[in-house]
């Protein structure tokens, strides 16, 4: 890894982005932060009434804020002897996920602290933006990291979407030696998947080097989400795999589903594509 991205908003917690900087210097990688504010293009037919000025005031405030953090980031980084390069991005919500799609393409991964991307509606939108189209993996930390995870078991929740494969064919350059992987399938369809879901994906991983177990698991009446951390903790996995939104990623970020349920309660890291 020799580039890194992260998101920090103009008003954020600076403990969180003082986990992705060191952790940054232990992997000697560049550390690209992007500041992240909010600026309103509103047109006046939307806000009847309301005057230019306000906008103009309100948007100059949210500048200059942003220019005052870039200044404390800089400390920051200097500080820790972290190469890196501090980017303020002001614009209007609509524009977020174009902007840090952006920056996602200019980089080997994107970072989050633990449970960080539903903190705001700006993080979510920044998290949809690195991760929709970019072809870059998103890692999600631990919630006490500070290392890029070292991967001896990794977990896979395989569940035979394009997504899916494309994080575990990401995921092959963070996993060391001879590790071990878990293909974990929750209530899998033999239509879908034939008659032993998993197999091929085992097959491809053993060619790789890796000591492969298929885990076929029901889930019953819980949530997905909950049947997946739970085998994590039981196997002691480093590291999640797994693909973001699926079928319909609209519908799924709505209604919440499996990617929102792991990103709100996952205590390993993990890694996802989409």
């Amino acid at each position: 890894m020799k580039t890194l991205l992260a998101i920090h908003e103009v008003d954020g917690d600076l403990g969180d982005l003082k986990q992705l900087i060191s952790i940054a210097r232990h992997a000697g990688a560049h550390l690209n932060v992007v500041v992240l504010g909010v600026v309103r293009i509103v047109p006046m037919t939307a806000a009847p009434g309301v005057p230019d000025f306000y906008y103009s005031e309100t948007n100059s405030e949210m500048i200059e804020a942003g220019k005052a953090r870039v200044t404390e980031i800089e400390a920051l980084v200097a500080a820790e002897d972290v190469s890196a390069t501090i980017t303020l991005e002001c614009r209007d919500p609509a524009l977020i996920e174009q902007t840090f799609l952006h920056h996602a393409m200019f980089c080997d991964a994107t970072l989050f602290a633990n449970q960080s991307v539903l903190k705001s509606d700006l993080t979510t939108r920044a998290f949809n933006g690195a991760l929709l189209e970019t072809g870059t993996p998103i890692l999600v930390l631990g919630p006490d990291a500070e290392t890029l995870p070292t991967v001896s078991t990794i977990m896979i929740a395989w569940n035979g979407e394009p997504q899916a494969a494309k994080a575990v064919h990401q995921s092959l350059r963070w996993i060391e030696g001879e590790a071990e992987a878990h293909v974990v399938l929750v209530d899998p369809d033999e239509y879908t998947h034939g008659p032993n879901p998993g197999d091929d994906l085992a097959t491809y991983l053993s060619r790789q080097g890796l000591k492969v177990t298929v885990d076929r698991l029901p889930g019953g009446r819980r949530e997905v989400a909950d049947v997946l951390l739970e085998r994590a903790v039981d196997i002691n996995a480093d590291l999640l795999v797994m693909g973001a939104y699926g079928h319909s990623r609209l519908r799924e970020w709505l209604l919440g589903g499996t990617t929102r349920d792991i990103l709100q309660k996952a205590q390993l890291p993990v890694l996802m594509a989409h």
